[in-house]
């Protein structure tokens, strides 16, 4: 590890030291750059104030590359990734350390923000960006700033709010896949006083796996499914991995000379196709097992994604004082989910899921902030939050062939020594264990290449539901001061206060009856925050800062009895720099995260559920930086790049071996990068906008075991885009390509069909073309 960050080290001081000695720009160089405001610190402040390693990906920025949906986000963000398969299940990974447990029980590692308020649920996270003012990135944990569930970082989303000035746009656009998308907003003064502001955005595209269930070619015809509460229902083909978003928000904003109130309502609905969890191992009829061809998923019409989600919030900002104010905010978000897949990627029913997640989150805050405009800025506050959650799940099996894939898997593990399950790291070749995977596979197909049944057997049968239910209820208490010590050097310390109490009850209906068990507890920590930042002159800024962050323990009850992980505890140190000029922003850091407790989650094979388990400490560090460069007023150039060391430590807690030392972290991986170019010029009358967006990202594990053939090899993918306008005209129109030369890779692999030995692959976007329409006023 000494050797990496030493390399990481010359690396960081070799993208920073060639401004060194262009500190002071010639005065007739025009100022290309405006002044970076943020809100991290939870006031107003310039970027180069914020002694916090950050990322800040502006509203233009996301609109000239066609960022839409957050997993877009880290292509251009170093060290994070964001796997957004679908809405209901969003994967967030700052740093190496992957938040995407789906327990309603657990605790988020990762904080979301909406407009101040924490989306960071994992059925709620998964927004739209349209509208969109900025998004802040935040590294490491953020325990003053963002709360409990910033143990390793927060994404911040800042939509645009009302103004004083009457305007409208409209957005229409098509692809290849057969998307359609519109998006508008209209803002408009009511009075000097009052403003109000509407968004909406509507986008719809085609699967783009094809669905070949219900054809004369499929394994099973066009027969009726079984559905989770045991009714026949109509096979359907609808084909896989597309997107489906209906969005509208609603903001008020009235202000007055001490205090200001803003008001929103927002709705999201998505009806989305089913995931192309496809099988590596079983082929449709008469196709093959590539994850980018045609998949066989005869589920019926559960199979599909439903969301509805609502949300309500008010702020109140109140200058008590030329150098006191007060902030007040509470909150409302009702989200439900219901969702069918095919777990086991095949028309056989191995195992098909189906489940419901509904929940109300509500919650409020207030702070006392003091700002006297010379050396002390200081705040103080506290929150409560309130989490309900029910979610029952539904298990529907072929129990002919699931009985005999089970045996016949046990016995070819027990004969070779050779785990299927992707949960257990295994020494094995990729050979021996497809060899394995094609003996098992074998039992389940007649002579003649039909699948086995057994006349004695129902066709379907269905187990649960498994209940799970949580409450959590939150308090949380939090005190920061920022002091110059001196004109140049800036110190701020600060500590959160959580008392917390988390209650779970979990229901399990068998054949031999409904069983209930339940679990509460009541937790609480302290989590401190340190920092210093030393301004040399008006360009440059180096900081230190330390954070404690803490993912909270997590209860659970079943018939083993009573568990509670330990809380677990993480111990940040980042050294950083940014600098401003005219024409050039640069930020980059060095960091080393130092784990207690880590917990790791894996997925109950019977039951669906996420189970969370202590492993033991661990370590890693890494680089990252990333630079705009504004050559003209009509050239830009976009940079970031990340190194990463995470890997798991080689004993456990209580100083056993543990299976996965050594192992690289789920989806971590080592070097990513982006370069974004932006040019304009001028054709007769026409303007001409041409970006073009490249990023990189080398082998990245989808299981933290690294179980064989569970990774994305290194790739790079590229989108360019040409918007034309002209001068005066309140039209702009523009082509794309996403993907443009036609990449293919995976975004997720092994799933809940790896945990039982036939692991599935879900592919990511082809090559898609399309035209877009502006109009404003």
């Amino acid at each position: 590890m000494f050797s990496k960050t030493l390399l990481a080290t010359a690396i960081f001081s070799a993208l920073a030291a060639p401004t060194f000695a262009n500190t002071d720009s010639p005065a007739d160089e025009k100022d290309y750059i405006e002044e970076i405001t943020v809100t991290a610190q939870m006031r107003e402040q310039s970027i180069m104030d914020v002694p916090v390693t950050m990322d800040v990906i502006s509203g233009d920025f996301l609109e000239r590359t066609n960022i839409m949906e957050l997993d877009e986000l880290s292509r251009v963000l170093p060290n994070v990734q964001i796997q957004e398969q679908a809405v209901s299940l969003p994967s967030f990974n700052i740093r190496g350390v992957t938040d995407d447990g789906s327990s309603v029980s657990a605790t988020p590692r990762i904080s979301v923000y909406q407009d101040g308020f924490d989306i960071s649920k994992k059925t709620v996270s998964s927004v739209a960006l349209y509208d969109i003012s900025r998004v802040e990135v935040l590294k490491g944990p953020q325990p003053t700033l963002f709360g409990v569930a910033a143990a390793n970082g927060a994404i911040s989303i800042h939509s645009h709010l009302p103004t004083n000035e009457k305007e409208a746009t409209v957005q229409l656009g098509y692809d290849t896949e057969s998307g359609k998308e519109a998006e508008f907003m209209f803002n408009t003064p009511i009075n000097d006083n009052h403003s109000v502001r509407i968004a909406g955005l509507y986008r719809e595209m085609d699967g783009i796996i094809e669905n070949n269930a219900c054809s004369e070619d499929s394994y099973y015809g066009n027969a009726d499914m079984i559905d989770h509460l045991g009714n026949a229902v109509p096979c359907n083909s609808e084909d896989l991995q597309g997107i489906s978003v209906q969005a509208l928000r609603g903001t008020w904003k009235a202000s007055y000379d001490n205090f200001e109130v803003i008001a929103r309502a927002s709705m999201e609905y998505n009806d989305q196709p089913g995931i192309a969890f496809k099988s590596g191992s079983i082929a449709p009829n008469g196709g093959d097992t590539s994850p980018f061809t045609a998949a066989e998923f005869s589920m019926g019409s559960e199979l599909g994604i439903e969301r509805t989600l609502q949300a309500y919030d008010i702020s109140l900002d109140y200058d008590i004082s030329n150098s006191l104010m007060f902030h007040g905010d509470a909150y409302y978000k009702d989200v439900e989910v219901s969702e069918g897949f095919d777990a086991d990627g095949t028309a056989l029913r191995i195992q098909d899921a189906y489940f419901d997640n509904d929940a109300t989150l509500s919650g409020g805050s207030m702070r006392l902030v003091y700002d006297a405009g010379d050396k002390l800025v200081a705040f103080v506050g506290a929150s409560v939050s309130q989490d309900d959650s029910i979610l029952p799940y539904y298990v529907m099996v072929d129990p002919f062939i699931r009985g005999t894939f089970d045996a016949v898997k046990a016995q070819l593990e027990a004969s070779s020594n050779i785990p299927l399950n992707q949960n257990i790291a295994t020494d094995a070749s990729l050979e021996e264990i497809e060899a394995l995977r094609a003996m098992l596979v074998s039992s389940l197909f007649n002579a003649d290449g039909t699948p086995i049944s057994n006349a004695d057997f129902p066709s379907s049968l269905i187990q649960g539901p498994y209940i799970f239910e949580a409450e959590l209820d939150i308090t949380s208490y939090v005190a920061e001061v920022s002091y110059f010590v001196t004109d140049n050097i800036n110190v701020t310390a600060g500590v959160r206060y959580i008392d917390e109490s988390r209650f779970t009850k979990n229901t399990y209906t068998l054949p031999d009856g409904t069983f209930t068990f339940e679990a509460e507890g009541d937790f609480d920590d302290t989590l401190p925050r340190f920092a210093v930042s030393y301004d040399m002159n008006d360009s440059w800024n180096f900081y230190a800062n330390y954070a404690r962050g803490r993912r909270s323990p997590v209860v659970n009850a079943d018939f083993s009895g009573v568990s509670t992980t330990k809380a677990e505890i993480v111990d940040s140190y980042d050294l950083g720099v940014k600098y401003q000029s005219n024409n050039f922003t640069f930020s980059g850091a060095v960091f080393t995260y130092e784990y207690s407790d880590y917990q790791q989650s894996y997925t109950d094979p019977e039951t669906l559920q996420s189970i969370t388990v202590t492993v033991g400490d661990s370590t890693m560090s890494g680089i990252e930086g990333m630079g705009t460069y504004h050559y003209s007023d009509t050239l830009s150039i976009t940079g970031s790049i990340g190194f990463l060391d995470a890997e798991f430590a080689d004993e456990t807690a209580d100083g056993s071996p543990f299976q996965y030392a050594g192992n690289k972290f789920r989806l971590a991986p080592e070097v990513s990068g982006a370069i974004n170019i932006n040019k304009e010029f001028e054709v007769q009358n026409w303007l001409v906008n041409v970006n073009w967006l490249t990023s990189f990202q080398s082998e990245v594990f989808f299981e933290s075991s690294n179980y064989p053939g569970l990774s994305q090899d290194t790739h790079s993918l590229t989108d360019i885009s040409v918007q034309l306008s002209q001068e005066a005209s309140s039209f702009a129109y523009e082509v794309y390509l996403e993907n443009a030369f036609d990449k293919e890779y995976v975004i997720d692999a092994g799933n809940t069909g790896g945990g039982l030995g036939i692991p599935t692959y879900v592919r990511g976007m082809p090559r898609i073309a399309g035209v877009r329409f502006y109009y404003s006023y």
